[in-house]
């Protein structure tokens, strides 16, 4: 059989070929992406003490600020999926970097809570979307034996910028709240050139065109260089994605009760998650550490974090991830509650900080990665982005709810305690999700769990 006349199965060359430079390329640029998307998402938590200072705001007010911003995530997430499978993942995942890097910048400006809070929105949304789609191209791309794995290490680099977001601030905080959103905002525009020149589309994505053929030999030229792959083959790949998909996809064909179960995850883990990470500066502010000693403590929970997804990632090598969050998720109640033991002890709150993310982002991380492989293909990047999407409505619940606390006169030790009951109701719900994906193995296209 000549070239010409060739059908190429893409998927089982992705999965067939070695662990290379072309994988690690495509991962390391989506993670770059998400790393400064880790940055701006917790700058703001550390540069709102400054911002009430500088405005005279009540501190209620960062409340709507931080929901601002989950809404705008949410948006984000919902449309995003759906925008790379219809417009191309390449495509809108450089125009998310664009799109948070000019409104970071022009955060600057602002002169009210009002425009904060349109331009915190404004900038979450391609925060928001940006996540979601990372994940589907690295799913894309992983080989099916590595594909968990790999795709949570690339998720690390959101918390990695996260723990950067401690010392950006520790180092710009003679410069003014400002600098923080400039950093912000002007490294991702600076990673888009890059992206547009290394980036690869989504050989998913690319199969479902049907007319970029000569992409996608050479795209697998890169994975199996001595396979002659020709722009005149066949190419196809089970469950390549229709356009004619529908969110209501999610809910048929025995999706549907993973579905939900995904959705309840995501929905009451980042309840406490973001109402937690928003609001911990101004609570330790309350318990009266100053602006290093909350950055120290910030910094461990977020290396706790990045340590704890590291060693999910090598857990999600030999274990089942829904049962492995679960678990993660009961020491992670506990801990969040021990902030109102740690009192005003730094090293004790830092110790908490750490070893409470370790499980709780280390989970939540768990969760994110492994949302691609529940679905087919097909509706990965729906899928993905409306269970991240579904779940950070809960993200702009856990701050208003932290705020309401606040105002009703709650003390930061109190808060704390309440944090931990969510957590514990998700490692219930993480638990039944383990257990209807281990009963619905047999369904074409879809993971182990």
């Amino acid at each position: 059989m000549s070239a010409a006349e060739r059908t190429v199965d893409v998927a089982t060359v992705i999965d067939a070929a070695p662990l290379g430079g072309f994988h690690l390329r495509v991962i390391g640029l989506c993670a770059l992406l998400l790393f400064f998307e880790g940055l701006d998402l917790q700058a703001i938590g550390f540069a709102a003490p400054a911002i009430v200072r500088a405005f005279g705001w009540p501190q209620q007010v960062l409340g709507w600020v931080f929901s601002a911003g989950q809404a705008g995530m949410v948006v984000g997430a919902l449309l995003g999926g759906l925008a790379g499978d219809r417009w191309g993942r390449r495509r809108v995942f450089i125009a998310c970097g664009i799109e948070f890097g000019v409104a970071s910048l022009a955060m600057i400006l602002v002169r009210n809570h009002y425009e904060l809070m349109a331009l915190r929105f404004i900038a979450a949304l391609g925060l928001g979307a940006a996540g979601p789609i990372a994940i589907t191209i690295a799913s894309d791309y992983c080989p099916a034996r590595l594909r968990a794995g790999l795709t949570m290490l690339m998720y690390c680099a959101f918390t990695i910028g996260g723990v950067g977001a401690s010392y950006v601030v520790a180092l710009l905080a003679g410069h003014g709240w400002q600098a923080v959103f400039i950093v912000g905002g002007v490294l991702p525009l600076l990673l888009t050139p890059v992206l547009i020149v290394a980036l690869p589309e989504s050989l998913n994505f690319l199969v479902a065109a049907r007319t970029r053929g000569a992409e996608v030999a050479r795209i697998l030229g890169r994975l199996q260089p001595d396979a002659g792959f020709s722009p005149a083959d066949a190419y196809t790949m089970p469950e390549a994605y229709d356009r004619r998909l529908q969110v209501l996809e999610l809910f048929r064909n025995g999706h549907a009760l993973r579905t939900l179960l995904l959705w309840s995850c995501f929905f009451i883990s980042l309840i406490t998650l973001y109402g937690v990470s928003n609001w911990l500066p101004l609570l330790l502010d309350r318990v009266g550490l100053d602006a290093a000693q909350i950055a120290a403590v910030n910094a461990a929970g977020q290396t706790g974090g990045l340590v704890g997804s590291i060693a999910g990632a090598r857990l999600l090598m030999r274990q089942p991830p829904m049962r492995t969050a679960a678990l993660f998720y009961v020491p992670a109640a506990v801990l969040v509650a021990g902030y109102a033991v740690a009192g005003a002890d730094v090293a004790a709150l830092a110790a908490v900080g750490f070893l409470g993310s370790f499980f709780l982002i280390g989970a939540q991380n768990i969760l994110n990665a492994t949302a691609g492989h529940i679905y087919p293909p097909r509706m990965r990047a729906t899928g993905v982005g409306w269970g991240i999407g579904i779940g950070r409505i809960g993200g702009v619940i856990g701050p208003l709810i932290a705020a309401a606390l606040v105002a009703a006169g709650w003390s930061p030790q109190a808060i704390f305690v309440a944090a931990g009951l969510p957590i514990l109701v998700t490692a219930g719900v993480a638990f039944a999700l383990h257990a209807a994906l281990r009963r619905s193995t047999r369904d074409a296209g879809c993971g182990s769990g």
